[in-house]
């Protein structure tokens, strides 16, 4: 059994602007920090064995503030960015044709099928552990679906965490 509790990162200044953040590093703002560090009082009480997390500067600044002085065993990996929006990165959510994406952007099943990766790769490091993952909106929306049985044609059925929401799962070999 792994205990998973899974995060969003804080607020953005891009999240603000109403951008494709996509791989860009993002920029937490006072409100993202504050959401940050109520996650960490959150977490306080929590044995946790581990965090897990993307890689990305929003997601290291969100774990840095929420985990503060705790000495857990912190791996960051690529599995856990957020969705890559290619060429439309850094544009403005209006600016673009969405039904009509460009070669480049990430598709839902490509998506899917990393956040079933990571899963496997949770298994394969963290059998028995209690583990903080923290991640964005899109990959822990697959991931959720994962753990949740949700198909990929019912993805959008699963609400977007907000940011610095905290969910809990009991995941079990099946």
């Amino acid at each position: 059994m792994i205990t998973l509790y899974l995060a969003r990162h804080g607020q953005t200044v891009e999240n603000l602007s109403r951008i494709f953040q996509g791989h860009l590093p993002g920029t937490l703002t006072e409100e993202g920090k504050k959401q940050a560090m109520e996650l960490g009082e959150y977490l306080r009480d929590i044995a946790l064995d581990a965090v897990v997390s993307s890689d990305l500067q929003r997601v290291v600044d969100t774990v840095q503030l929420a985990v503060g002085s705790r000495q857990l065993p912190w791996q960051q990996t690529t599995l856990l960015r957020e969705i890559d929006w290619g060429p439309w990165t850094g544009l403005s959510v209006g600016s673009v044709d969405l039904s009509n994406p460009p070669s480049g952007v990430e598709t839902r099943q490509m998506m899917y099928d990393r956040a079933g990766a990571f899963l496997d790769y949770l298994w394969q490091h963290y059998d028995g552990k209690r583990v903080l993952v923290v991640a964005h909106g899109q990959i822990n929306r697959c991931l959720e679906a994962r753990i949740t049985g949700v198909p990929l044609e019912e993805l959008r059925t699963v609400p977007l965490m907000k940011n610095a929401e905290l969910h809990r799962y009991e995941l079990t070999r099946e």
